[in-house]
């Protein structure tokens, strides 16, 4: 009868941690589910921002289109942009006042790819505009809409996740044996049954046979949210990089203007690719106005992208020219791995559409295991309560 009493203790502690986090867990599993098609519904709402109508012979490289925009716009520096922006559409870029000019307020801006004019610009601050739904829907997901505390909340609500999935399983351990005949029943669902068994069959069947993948959701969401403070100490602790440098604090914090230009930064960085035996193609180019950087990220279709761990960076002073950093997870230690394995396989982007579909699935069963999880707690909630009167 042990066994009978530790698994009722379990019992209690999954039922709890699974009414603590299920109505934030539910808001984080559907926001989730949105964001797995985030960049169509960012294109589907605000298609004026991204629609080229131009002829695609005479479009300018975007090197070319963004040195013009720098030059009509002397006062604001851009930040990031595509090197392969999709044909049909205007190139978007990352903009911030330079030190010591006016503030902007709408940081990313849209240009013509045929002349390197504005075409339209918005904030990426969460809002309740067309413009800025999907940082909203971001910073839901992640934080409430509430800030850093909000984060550290939501960091609580994914451990409890985390630990409920685990007992979860344990409760559906037999205990006796024939083990594998006698757990075989947990595994499966009946149209058949009662409406209350069906309950608790999808509760339980669809929590195991995704167990593992919920399990790697749950971690990597207590990763992510605990990242600076818990996750990146330890995981540098047991492995430490080979080569690190945004650990330190940056040497520019007012900000810095850059002598070369984007075109200089990514000649650099197509011969540091070509003698490091990097075959991939440059996606992105980039600027640390703290670090006076220029950065250069490659990709398997040069195209940003986070299949496997995600693009290689290299970095060069935007003064000099002197390659000062590589961040390199293919090549570094284990330490970077596990750093870099965090976003791609939570948002399922490590192994492409399908793995982002299978992250949109588990988001689905997520929220489902939410409703059964309550459904199944008040209908056993008034026998349990008549029960405890008559042993009072």
């Amino acid at each position: 009868m042990a066994g009978v009493a530790t698994k009722n203790i379990w019992l209690v502690l999954h039922r709890w941690f699974g009414l603590l986090t299920a109505v934030f867990l539910f808001i984080a599993a559907v926001t989730g589910c949105i964001l797995t098609m985030r960049a169509s519904i960012d294109r589907a709402v605000n298609g004026d921002l991204f629609e080229y109508a131009g002829e695609a012979s005479q479009r300018l490289d975007p090197i070319d289109a963004v040195a013009r925009y720098e030059a009509a716009n002397p006062g604001v520096q851009v930040m990031v942009f595509p090197l392969n922006p999709p044909a049909d559409e205007n190139i978007s870029i990352s903009v911030s006042a330079k030190p010591g000019e006016p503030s902007i307020g709408e940081d990313e801006v849209f240009l013509d790819p045929s002349t390197g004019d504005v075409v339209r610009s918005r904030s990426t601050d969460a809002g309740f505009s067309g413009r800025q739904i999907i940082p909203l829907l971001l910073e839901i997901h992640y934080t409430l809409y509430a800030g850093d505390s909000g984060r550290i909340f939501m960091g609580f609500i994914a451990l409890g996740w985390l630990i409920s999935g685990i007992i979860g399983l344990y409760l559906t351990l037999p205990r006796k044996a024939p083990f594998l005949q006698n757990w075989a029943p947990a595994w499966t669902y009946s149209p058949k049954r009662s409406f209350a068994r069906q309950m608790l069959d999808l509760h339980r069947s669809s929590a195991l046979w995704l167990f593992l993948f919920l399990i790697a959701l749950a971690f990597t969401s207590v990763a992510l949210n605990f990242f600076s403070e818990v996750y990146d100490p330890v995981v540098t602790t047991i492995s430490p990089l080979k080569k690190s440098l945004f650990h330190l604090d940056a040497p520019f914090p007012n900000g810095m203007v850059p002598s070369l230009t984007y075109a200089d930064a990514l000649a650099l960085a197509q011969q540091q690719a070509e003698a490091s035996g990097v075959e991939w193609q440059p996606a992105t180019a980039l600027y640390y106005p703290n670090w006076n950087l220029y950065g250069v990220t490659f990709s398997d279709n040069g195209i940003l992208n986070y299949k496997y761990l995600g693009p290689i960076y290299y970095y060069f002073d935007a003064a000099s020219g002197a390659f000062i950093h590589e961040v390199n997870p293919y090549t570094d230690s284990a330490g970077l791995v596990m750093i870099r394995m965090v976003y791609p396989v939570h948002s399922g982007e490590v192994g492409g559409p399908l793995t982002v579909f299978l992250v949109f699935l588990l988001g689905v069963a997520t929220a489902g295991h939410c409703i059964t999880g309550v459904w199944l707690w008040l209908k056993k909630r008034g026998p349990r309560i008549a029960a405890k009167k008559i042993r009072l």
